[in-house]
Protein backbone atom coordinates (compact mmCIF):
# COMPACT_ATOMS: atom_id res chain seq x y z
CA UNK A 1 0.00 0.00 0.00
CA UNK A 2 1.17 3.51 -0.58
CA UNK A 3 0.10 6.99 0.17
CA UNK A 4 1.36 10.58 0.09
CA UNK A 5 2.24 12.11 3.44
CA UNK A 6 2.02 15.75 4.43
CA UNK A 7 5.41 16.42 2.86
CA UNK A 8 4.28 15.08 -0.51
CA UNK A 9 6.26 11.87 -0.08
CA UNK A 10 4.73 8.50 -0.92
CA UNK A 11 4.63 5.82 1.73
CA UNK A 12 4.40 2.29 0.45
CA UNK A 13 3.34 -1.07 1.79
CA UNK A 14 1.03 -3.88 0.87
CA UNK A 15 0.58 -7.50 -0.05
CA UNK A 16 3.72 -9.64 -0.04
CA UNK A 17 5.46 -10.33 -3.32
CA UNK A 18 6.38 -13.70 -4.69
CA UNK A 19 9.22 -15.85 -3.37
CA UNK A 20 12.40 -15.41 -5.37
CA UNK A 21 11.34 -12.02 -6.69
CA UNK A 22 12.46 -8.59 -5.58
CA UNK A 23 9.51 -7.04 -3.77
CA UNK A 24 8.00 -3.63 -4.19
CA UNK A 25 9.93 -2.57 -1.09
CA UNK A 26 12.97 -1.78 -3.22
CA UNK A 27 11.16 1.15 -4.72
CA UNK A 28 10.89 3.05 -1.47
CA UNK A 29 13.74 1.90 0.72
CA UNK A 30 17.27 3.01 -0.18
CA UNK A 31 18.59 0.63 2.46
CA UNK A 32 16.41 -2.33 3.30
CA UNK A 33 18.65 -3.47 6.14
CA UNK A 34 18.87 0.06 7.49
CA UNK A 35 15.09 0.32 7.54
CA UNK A 36 14.82 -3.01 9.31
CA UNK A 37 17.29 -1.91 11.93
CA UNK A 38 15.44 1.31 12.56
CA UNK A 39 12.12 -0.52 12.74
CA UNK A 40 13.42 -3.00 15.30
CA UNK A 41 14.87 -0.15 17.33
CA UNK A 42 11.33 1.24 17.58
CA UNK A 43 10.42 -1.20 19.38
CA UNK A 44 -1.20 -30.28 14.77
CA UNK A 45 -4.61 -31.59 15.56
CA UNK A 46 -7.03 -30.86 18.34
CA UNK A 47 -7.17 -27.87 20.66
CA UNK A 48 -4.51 -26.53 22.97
CA UNK A 49 -4.60 -28.65 26.15
CA UNK A 50 -6.36 -26.81 28.94
CA UNK A 51 -3.57 -27.67 31.39
CA UNK A 52 -1.26 -25.31 29.50
CA UNK A 53 -3.54 -22.34 30.04
CA UNK A 54 -3.93 -20.53 33.32
CA UNK A 55 -7.54 -19.73 34.12
CA UNK A 56 -10.80 -21.36 32.99
CA UNK A 57 -11.07 -22.57 29.42
CA UNK A 58 -14.79 -21.89 29.20
CA UNK A 59 -16.74 -18.64 29.28
CA UNK A 60 -16.58 -16.93 32.65
CA UNK A 61 -19.53 -15.50 34.52
CA UNK A 62 -18.20 -11.99 33.89
CA UNK A 63 -17.03 -10.37 30.69
CA UNK A 64 -15.89 -7.03 29.36
CA UNK A 65 -18.41 -4.72 27.74
CA UNK A 66 -17.12 -5.90 24.35
CA UNK A 67 -17.83 -9.53 25.23
CA UNK A 68 -14.47 -10.93 26.30
CA UNK A 69 -14.69 -13.49 29.16
CA UNK A 70 -12.96 -12.57 32.39
CA UNK A 71 -10.51 -13.24 33.89
CA UNK A 72 -7.95 -13.27 31.09
CA UNK A 73 -6.11 -16.53 30.51
CA UNK A 74 -2.47 -15.87 31.32
CA UNK A 75 0.44 -17.75 29.80
CA UNK A 76 2.37 -20.08 32.06
CA UNK A 77 5.68 -19.34 33.74
CA UNK A 78 7.06 -22.39 31.94
CA UNK A 79 6.29 -20.75 28.57
CA UNK A 80 7.85 -17.47 29.65
CA UNK A 81 11.01 -19.27 30.75
CA UNK A 82 11.11 -21.14 27.42
CA UNK A 83 10.90 -17.84 25.51
CA UNK A 84 13.65 -16.33 27.65
CA UNK A 85 15.84 -19.38 27.08
CA UNK A 86 15.60 -18.78 23.32
CA UNK A 87 16.18 -15.03 23.62
CA UNK A 88 12.61 -14.49 22.44
CA UNK A 89 11.48 -12.36 25.38
CA UNK A 90 9.82 -9.94 24.92
CA UNK A 91 7.69 -11.27 22.08
CA UNK A 92 8.48 -9.33 18.88
CA UNK A 93 5.42 -8.61 16.72
CA UNK A 94 5.76 -6.97 13.28
CA UNK A 95 2.88 -5.00 11.81
CA UNK A 96 2.23 -2.91 8.71
CA UNK A 97 0.67 0.47 9.68
CA UNK A 98 -0.71 0.92 6.15
CA UNK A 99 -2.25 -2.53 5.56
CA UNK A 100 -6.05 -2.53 5.72
CA UNK A 101 -7.48 -4.54 8.62
CA UNK A 102 -4.24 -5.60 10.26
CA UNK A 103 -3.06 -2.04 10.77
CA UNK A 104 -6.01 -1.17 13.01
CA UNK A 105 -6.21 -4.50 14.82
CA UNK A 106 -2.53 -4.48 15.73
CA UNK A 107 -2.86 -0.86 16.85
CA UNK A 108 -5.72 -1.81 19.19
CA UNK A 109 -3.71 -4.75 20.52
CA UNK A 110 -0.91 -2.31 21.34
CA UNK A 111 -3.03 0.47 22.81
CA UNK A 112 -5.22 -1.80 24.92
CA UNK A 113 -2.24 -3.96 25.96
CA UNK A 114 -4.15 -7.10 25.05
CA UNK A 115 -1.07 -9.32 25.11
CA UNK A 116 0.25 -7.77 28.30
CA UNK A 117 -3.08 -8.57 29.98
CA UNK A 118 -2.35 -12.20 29.14
CA UNK A 119 1.09 -12.06 30.78
CA UNK A 120 3.21 -11.45 27.67
CA UNK A 121 5.79 -8.68 27.42
CA UNK A 122 5.74 -7.53 23.81
CA UNK A 123 7.31 -5.07 21.40
CA UNK A 124 5.61 -4.04 18.13
CA UNK A 125 7.77 -3.04 15.16
CA UNK A 126 6.44 -1.34 12.01
CA UNK A 127 7.38 -2.61 8.55
CA UNK A 128 5.92 -1.37 5.27
CA UNK A 129 6.22 -4.61 3.28
CA UNK A 130 5.87 -8.30 3.98
CA UNK A 131 9.26 -8.97 2.41
CA UNK A 132 10.90 -6.75 5.02
CA UNK A 133 9.09 -8.58 7.80
CA UNK A 134 10.14 -11.95 6.43
CA UNK A 135 13.75 -10.85 6.22
CA UNK A 136 13.84 -10.63 10.02
CA UNK A 137 11.14 -13.23 10.72
CA UNK A 138 12.98 -16.08 9.03
CA UNK A 139 16.11 -15.80 11.23
CA UNK A 140 13.91 -15.41 14.33
CA UNK A 141 14.54 -11.73 15.09
CA UNK A 142 10.77 -11.17 15.09
CA UNK A 143 8.28 -13.85 16.07
CA UNK A 144 4.99 -12.72 14.52
CA UNK A 145 4.53 -11.30 11.00
CA UNK A 146 1.75 -10.29 8.63
CA UNK A 147 1.66 -10.87 4.86
CA UNK A 148 -0.38 -11.88 1.88
CA UNK A 149 -0.35 -15.47 0.60
CA UNK A 150 2.78 -14.86 -1.45
CA UNK A 151 4.68 -13.80 1.66
CA UNK A 152 3.58 -16.99 3.39
CA UNK A 153 4.97 -18.97 0.46
CA UNK A 154 8.37 -17.43 1.19
CA UNK A 155 8.50 -19.02 4.63
CA UNK A 156 7.23 -22.33 3.25
CA UNK A 157 10.03 -22.22 0.66
CA UNK A 158 12.63 -21.57 3.33
CA UNK A 159 11.18 -24.31 5.54
CA UNK A 160 10.73 -21.92 8.45
CA UNK A 161 8.40 -23.50 11.06
CA UNK A 162 5.30 -21.30 11.01
CA UNK A 163 1.78 -21.13 12.45
CA UNK A 164 -0.74 -19.16 10.38
CA UNK A 165 -3.14 -18.19 13.18
CA UNK A 166 -5.52 -15.69 11.55
CA UNK A 167 -6.25 -14.32 8.11
CA UNK A 168 -7.12 -11.03 6.43
CA UNK A 169 -9.54 -12.29 3.78
CA UNK A 170 -11.29 -10.99 0.69
CA UNK A 171 -9.98 -7.43 0.63
CA UNK A 172 -10.89 -5.61 -2.56
CA UNK A 173 -8.32 -5.03 -5.28
CA UNK A 174 -9.00 -3.41 -8.63
CA UNK A 175 -7.79 -2.61 -12.11
CA UNK A 176 -7.83 1.16 -12.55
CA UNK A 177 -7.70 3.48 -15.54
CA UNK A 178 -7.50 7.23 -16.12
CA UNK A 179 -10.81 9.05 -15.57
CA UNK A 180 -10.87 10.06 -19.26
CA UNK A 181 -9.90 6.62 -20.59
CA UNK A 182 -12.00 5.23 -23.47
CA UNK A 183 -11.99 1.88 -21.66
CA UNK A 184 -15.38 1.33 -20.03
CA UNK A 185 -16.36 -2.35 -19.85
CA UNK A 186 -13.36 -4.08 -18.30
CA UNK A 187 -10.17 -5.79 -19.40
CA UNK A 188 -12.09 -7.63 -22.12
CA UNK A 189 -11.90 -4.41 -24.14
CA UNK A 190 -8.14 -4.96 -24.53
CA UNK A 191 -8.80 -8.01 -26.72
CA UNK A 192 -7.78 -7.34 -30.30
CA UNK A 193 -7.19 -3.66 -29.50
CA UNK A 194 -10.83 -3.01 -30.35
CA UNK A 195 -11.04 0.10 -28.15
CA UNK A 196 -7.48 1.40 -28.01
CA UNK A 197 -6.46 0.32 -31.50
CA UNK A 198 -3.29 -1.25 -30.04
CA UNK A 199 -2.21 -3.51 -27.18
CA UNK A 200 -3.05 -1.94 -23.83
CA UNK A 201 -0.22 -1.18 -21.40
CA UNK A 202 -0.99 -2.69 -18.00
CA UNK A 203 1.02 -1.47 -15.02
CA UNK A 204 1.35 -3.95 -12.17
CA UNK A 205 3.97 -4.85 -9.57
CA UNK A 206 5.68 -8.00 -10.81
CA UNK A 207 5.40 -10.83 -8.30
CA UNK A 208 2.50 -9.25 -6.39
CA UNK A 209 -1.13 -10.26 -6.02
CA UNK A 210 -2.08 -7.83 -8.80
CA UNK A 211 0.31 -9.67 -11.10
CA UNK A 212 -1.46 -12.90 -10.19
CA UNK A 213 -4.80 -11.27 -10.97
CA UNK A 214 -3.63 -10.16 -14.41
CA UNK A 215 -2.44 -13.68 -15.21
CA UNK A 216 -5.79 -15.17 -14.19
CA UNK A 217 -7.78 -12.49 -16.01
CA UNK A 218 -5.80 -13.06 -19.20
CA UNK A 219 -6.51 -16.77 -18.96
CA UNK A 220 -10.22 -16.24 -18.31
CA UNK A 221 -10.69 -13.59 -21.00
CA UNK A 222 -8.40 -15.12 -23.61
CA UNK A 223 -5.97 -12.20 -23.65
CA UNK A 224 -2.52 -12.71 -25.16
CA UNK A 225 0.52 -10.86 -23.87
CA UNK A 226 2.16 -8.87 -26.64
CA UNK A 227 -0.94 -8.99 -28.79
CA UNK A 228 -3.70 -7.73 -26.50
CA UNK A 229 -1.68 -6.23 -23.67
CA UNK A 230 1.85 -5.32 -22.66
CA UNK A 231 2.77 -5.86 -19.02
CA UNK A 232 4.76 -3.06 -17.39
CA UNK A 233 6.45 -3.57 -14.02
CA UNK A 234 5.64 -0.60 -11.78
CA UNK A 235 6.23 0.11 -8.11
CA UNK A 236 3.17 1.21 -6.10
CA UNK A 237 4.40 4.84 -5.70
CA UNK A 238 4.57 5.16 -9.48
CA UNK A 239 1.14 3.62 -9.91
CA UNK A 240 -0.22 6.16 -7.46
CA UNK A 241 0.68 8.99 -9.84
CA UNK A 242 -1.29 7.38 -12.71
CA UNK A 243 1.30 8.31 -15.38
CA UNK A 244 0.27 8.77 -18.98
CA UNK A 245 1.38 6.08 -21.39
CA UNK A 246 -0.08 3.34 -19.17
CA UNK A 247 -3.70 2.35 -19.77
CA UNK A 248 -4.57 0.07 -16.85
CA UNK A 249 -3.10 -0.21 -13.33
CA UNK A 250 -3.50 -2.92 -10.69
CA UNK A 251 -3.80 -1.78 -7.07
CA UNK A 252 -4.97 -2.90 -3.62
CA UNK A 253 -6.79 -1.24 -0.73
CA UNK A 254 -6.86 1.27 0.80
CA UNK A 255 -5.18 2.83 -2.24
CA UNK A 256 -8.10 2.05 -4.54
CA UNK A 257 -10.28 4.13 -2.22
CA UNK A 258 -7.62 6.82 -1.94
CA UNK A 259 -7.18 7.15 -5.71
CA UNK A 260 -10.82 6.90 -6.75
CA UNK A 261 -12.54 8.74 -3.90
CA UNK A 262 -9.95 11.15 -2.50
CA UNK A 263 -7.36 11.93 -5.18
CA UNK A 264 -9.91 11.24 -7.92
CA UNK A 265 -7.12 10.51 -10.39
CA UNK A 266 -8.44 7.05 -11.27
CA UNK A 267 -11.59 5.03 -11.80
CA UNK A 268 -12.23 1.31 -11.56
CA UNK A 269 -12.44 -0.47 -14.89
CA UNK A 270 -12.56 -4.03 -13.52
CA UNK A 271 -12.45 -5.65 -10.10
CA UNK A 272 -9.54 -7.95 -9.42
CA UNK A 273 -12.01 -9.79 -7.16
CA UNK A 274 -13.64 -11.09 -10.34
CA UNK A 275 -10.54 -13.18 -11.00
CA UNK A 276 -8.67 -13.64 -7.73
CA UNK A 277 -9.43 -14.12 -4.04
CA UNK A 278 -7.00 -12.15 -1.93
CA UNK A 279 -5.99 -13.54 1.44
CA UNK A 280 -3.42 -12.43 3.99
CA UNK A 281 -2.19 -14.09 7.17
CA UNK A 282 -1.00 -13.27 10.66
CA UNK A 283 1.60 -15.91 11.46
CA UNK A 284 3.93 -16.91 14.32
CA UNK A 285 7.11 -18.92 14.57
CA UNK A 286 6.22 -22.61 14.60
CA UNK A 287 8.51 -23.39 17.53
CA UNK A 288 5.86 -21.94 19.84
CA UNK A 289 3.61 -24.92 19.11
CA UNK A 290 5.93 -27.19 21.04
CA UNK A 291 7.60 -24.82 23.48
CA UNK A 292 4.80 -22.38 24.37
CA UNK A 293 1.46 -23.18 22.70
CA UNK A 294 -0.35 -20.96 25.19
CA UNK A 295 1.50 -17.97 23.67
CA UNK A 296 0.09 -18.83 20.24
CA UNK A 297 -3.33 -19.12 21.84
CA UNK A 298 -2.92 -15.83 23.68
CA UNK A 299 -1.99 -14.04 20.45
CA UNK A 300 -5.04 -15.48 18.68
CA UNK A 301 -7.28 -14.48 21.60
CA UNK A 302 -5.90 -10.93 21.57
CA UNK A 303 -6.34 -10.69 17.79
CA UNK A 304 -10.03 -11.56 18.06
CA UNK A 305 -10.55 -9.38 21.13
CA UNK A 306 -9.15 -6.41 19.20
CA UNK A 307 -11.91 -6.90 16.63
CA UNK A 308 -14.57 -6.90 19.33
CA UNK A 309 -13.18 -3.79 21.02
CA UNK A 310 -13.06 -2.02 17.65
CA UNK A 311 -16.59 -3.05 16.77
CA UNK A 312 -17.95 -1.64 20.04
CA UNK A 313 -15.93 1.59 20.08
CA UNK A 314 -15.25 2.59 16.47
CA UNK A 315 -15.02 6.36 17.00
CA UNK A 316 -12.53 5.96 19.86
CA UNK A 317 -10.44 3.52 17.84
CA UNK A 318 -10.32 5.71 14.72
CA UNK A 319 -9.35 8.78 16.74
CA UNK A 320 -6.58 6.86 18.49
CA UNK A 321 -5.26 5.36 15.26
CA UNK A 322 -5.37 8.66 13.35
CA UNK A 323 -3.29 10.25 16.13
CA UNK A 324 -0.67 7.50 16.03
CA UNK A 325 2.71 8.63 14.60
CA UNK A 326 2.53 5.82 12.03
CA UNK A 327 -0.45 7.60 10.41
CA UNK A 328 1.14 11.07 10.14
CA UNK A 329 0.10 12.73 6.89
CA UNK A 330 -2.80 10.38 6.16
CA UNK A 331 -6.31 11.73 5.71
CA UNK A 332 -8.37 10.92 8.81
CA UNK A 333 -11.44 10.37 6.63
CA UNK A 334 -9.55 7.77 4.61
CA UNK A 335 -8.50 6.04 7.84
CA UNK A 336 -12.11 5.99 9.02
CA UNK A 337 -13.45 4.67 5.70
CA UNK A 338 -10.78 1.99 5.55
CA UNK A 339 -11.47 0.92 9.14
CA UNK A 340 -15.23 0.86 8.62
CA UNK A 341 -14.96 -1.41 5.58
CA UNK A 342 -12.33 -3.81 6.86
CA UNK A 343 -12.81 -3.91 10.64
CA UNK A 344 -16.09 -2.43 11.90
CA UNK A 345 -18.49 -3.82 9.30
CA UNK A 346 -17.49 -7.48 8.84
CA UNK A 347 -18.37 -10.29 11.18
CA UNK A 348 -15.60 -10.86 13.72
CA UNK A 349 -15.43 -14.48 12.55
CA UNK A 350 -14.04 -13.43 9.15
CA UNK A 351 -10.45 -14.17 10.22
CA UNK A 352 -10.93 -17.91 10.70
CA UNK A 353 -8.25 -19.86 8.85
CA UNK A 354 -10.24 -22.44 6.90
CA UNK A 355 -8.34 -25.44 5.58
CA UNK A 356 -11.08 -26.49 3.17
CA UNK A 357 -14.52 -24.98 3.50
CA UNK A 358 -16.19 -24.63 0.14
CA UNK A 359 -12.78 -24.41 -1.53
CA UNK A 360 -11.15 -22.11 1.05
CA UNK A 361 -8.29 -21.80 1.71
CA UNK A 362 -6.04 -24.66 0.65
CA UNK A 363 -7.74 -25.57 -2.66
CA UNK A 364 -7.84 -21.88 -3.64
CA UNK A 365 -4.22 -21.28 -2.65
CA UNK A 366 -3.19 -24.31 -4.70
CA UNK A 367 -5.06 -23.02 -7.75
CA UNK A 368 -3.73 -19.47 -7.51
CA UNK A 369 -0.13 -20.38 -6.75
CA UNK A 370 -0.31 -22.85 -9.64
CA UNK A 371 -1.10 -19.98 -12.01
CA UNK A 372 2.02 -18.16 -10.81
CA UNK A 373 4.09 -21.34 -11.15
CA UNK A 374 2.89 -21.91 -14.71
CA UNK A 375 3.95 -18.35 -15.56
CA UNK A 376 7.41 -18.89 -14.11
CA UNK A 377 6.88 -16.33 -11.35
CA UNK A 378 7.08 -18.98 -8.65
CA UNK A 379 9.92 -21.47 -8.82
CA UNK A 380 7.87 -24.55 -7.96
CA UNK A 381 4.38 -25.89 -7.52
CA UNK A 382 2.98 -26.07 -4.00
CA UNK A 383 1.10 -28.97 -2.46
CA UNK A 384 -1.70 -29.46 0.01
CA UNK A 385 0.91 -30.64 2.49
CA UNK A 386 2.79 -27.35 2.12
CA UNK A 387 -0.22 -25.36 3.25
CA UNK A 388 -1.27 -27.82 5.94
CA UNK A 389 2.21 -27.47 7.40
CA UNK A 390 1.48 -23.82 8.28
CA UNK A 391 -2.30 -23.32 8.60
CA UNK A 392 -3.44 -23.67 12.22
CA UNK A 393 -7.22 -23.18 12.61
CA UNK A 394 -7.19 -25.01 15.96
CA UNK A 395 -6.13 -21.90 17.88
CA UNK A 396 -8.95 -19.75 16.59
CA UNK A 397 -11.33 -22.67 17.06
CA UNK A 398 -10.33 -22.61 20.74
CA UNK A 399 -10.90 -18.84 20.87
CA UNK A 400 -14.37 -19.23 19.37
CA UNK A 401 -15.15 -22.06 21.79
CA UNK A 402 -14.34 -19.87 24.77
CA UNK A 403 -16.57 -17.10 23.44
CA UNK A 404 -19.43 -19.46 22.62
CA UNK A 405 -19.16 -18.83 18.89
CA UNK A 406 -19.73 -21.46 16.24
CA UNK A 407 -17.04 -22.10 13.68
CA UNK A 408 -18.44 -20.71 10.40
CA UNK A 409 -19.80 -23.35 8.05
CA UNK A 410 -19.30 -20.93 5.17
CA UNK A 411 -17.07 -17.91 4.74
CA UNK A 412 -18.68 -14.75 6.20
CA UNK A 413 -17.52 -12.73 3.19
CA UNK A 414 -19.58 -14.79 0.72
CA UNK A 415 -23.21 -13.70 0.20
CA UNK A 416 -25.93 -16.20 1.00
CA UNK A 417 -26.53 -18.60 -1.90
CA UNK A 418 -23.39 -17.33 -3.64
CA UNK A 419 -23.43 -19.11 -7.00
CA UNK A 420 -19.68 -19.03 -7.70
CA UNK A 421 -17.23 -21.91 -7.47
CA UNK A 422 -13.89 -21.12 -5.91
CA UNK A 423 -11.05 -21.84 -8.27
CA UNK A 424 -13.28 -21.28 -11.30
CA UNK A 425 -13.29 -17.54 -12.13
CA UNK A 426 -14.86 -15.22 -13.07
CA UNK A 427 -16.52 -14.91 -9.67
CA UNK A 428 -19.87 -13.33 -8.81
CA UNK A 429 -19.65 -10.39 -6.36
CA UNK A 430 -18.28 -11.21 -2.90
CA UNK A 431 -15.92 -9.73 -0.34
CA UNK A 432 -15.55 -7.65 2.80
CA UNK A 433 -16.62 -4.44 1.05
CA UNK A 434 -19.40 -6.14 -0.90
CA UNK A 435 -21.08 -7.45 2.27
CA UNK A 436 -21.37 -4.04 3.96
CA UNK A 437 -22.37 -3.90 7.63
CA UNK A 438 -22.87 -7.45 8.87
CA UNK A 439 -24.95 -8.08 11.98
CA UNK A 440 -23.38 -10.34 14.57
CA UNK A 441 -24.44 -12.64 15.99
CA UNK A 442 -27.05 -14.06 13.62
CA UNK A 443 -28.80 -17.43 13.86
CA UNK A 444 -26.15 -20.14 13.75
CA UNK A 445 -23.32 -17.87 14.95
CA UNK A 446 -23.49 -18.91 18.63
CA UNK A 447 -23.27 -22.15 20.55
CA UNK A 448 -24.27 -20.59 23.87
CA UNK A 449 -25.20 -17.27 25.45
CA UNK A 450 -22.90 -14.33 24.73
CA UNK A 451 -23.01 -10.70 25.85
CA UNK A 452 -21.86 -7.67 23.87
CA UNK A 453 -22.41 -3.97 24.47
CA UNK A 454 -24.95 -4.58 27.22
CA UNK A 455 -27.08 -6.99 25.17
CA UNK A 456 -27.38 -10.70 25.82
CA UNK A 457 -27.51 -12.93 22.73
CA UNK A 458 -28.62 -16.55 22.73
CA UNK A 459 -28.25 -19.31 20.12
Amino acid sequence: MSQDNDRGERRVGGPGCAPGREPCSQSFSPSRRGFIGRSLALTGAGLVPGALLSGPATAADTATEWGWPQPYRRVSEKSIEWMKSKGWWPLQVAWNPLWSDGNLLLHVMQQQKLLEKRGIEVQYSPFLAASLMNEVYMPGRIHVAQSGSLGLLQVIDRKVPTLALACYPAQRQAFLCHPDSPLKAGLIELKGGKVLGRPGVVGITIGSTTHLALLIAAKVLGLEEGKDYIMKNMAPPDIMTMPRGVDVFGMWEPNVILMTEFLKNARIIDLINNYEFFNGYSYMRGEFEEGAPDVAQAYTDAFVEAQLYSRLRPAEVVASFAADPSQRGRDAKLIERDATIHVFNPKPTRSYVFEDTGGLWIPLELYQSGIMSDAGVLRRRYTEADFKSVLRPKYMADTFGRLGWAIPKRAPFLPANWPGKIGQPPYPPYGIMEMGKQPFPEPGDLTREWKFGGTTYRP
